[in-house]
């Protein structure tokens, strides 16, 4: 049996692509004013066929980024089309911090008289209405066949009924019991 080795290539750009820099240039213009768009400013090797146009963005309200266009062709075709065309932080580009979950970002005088925050989930005080655990979880409700709401007006909230129990087979064969409350409806 006959392996074949791997060829490892140093990325040359598809001459084609390369030479499609007004599509790539008029597909930033498509998007956006073409005093937006600066100087070419290189391509990169994507694939076979596929390249990156990178174009200086004159946005002042982007300073250092770049717009990128890809480009690719079929094979043996010698037409170019346009892959995508998106916005993309250069060295020099102004970016926004790392994100820090909003309990790590409050400080004191953040909040105020009537301000709510959401319990943190190993909040002692928060009873869970079922209690799940190993395979005596809880996979299916039963109710009690009444419709929860009617014609005339908005249902009535519901509350915990008496607790049902069925079993459910385990492995090894032997059943075990499994409760669950049954919603009904306030009377």
């Amino acid at each position: 049996m006959t392996v074949s080795s791997t060829r490892t290539r140093t990325k040359e750009p598809d001459q084609v692509c390369a030479d499609a820099v007004d599509l790539a240039r008029a597909a930033v213009v498509a998007m956006v004013e073409p005093s937006r768009v600066g100087e070419h400013l290189e391509v990169l090797a994507e694939g076979e066929r596929v390249v990156t146009h990178l174009f200086d963005c004159l946005d002042p309200s982007y300073a250092g980024w770049r717009w990128a266009v890809t480009v690719a062709r079929a094979p043996r075709s010698k037409t170019v089309t346009v892959d995508e065309t998106v916005l993309l932080p250069g060295h020099a580009a102004l970016l926004a911090p790392p994100w820090v979950p909003w309990h790590d970002r409050l400080r004191p005088g953040d909040l105020g008289v009537g301000d709510l925050l959401p319990a943190p989930p190993d909040d002692e005080r928060l009873v869970p209405l079922v209690t799940l655990e190993g395979d005596d979880a809880v996979t299916d409700w039963y109710y009690d066949g009444e419709d929860a709401g009617d014609e005339q007006g908005p249902a009535e909230p519901a509350e915990l009924g008496p607790a049902r129990t069925r079993t459910r087979p385990t492995t090894g064969g032997s059943s075990r019991p499994i409760t669950a409350a049954a919603p009904t409806r306030n009377r």
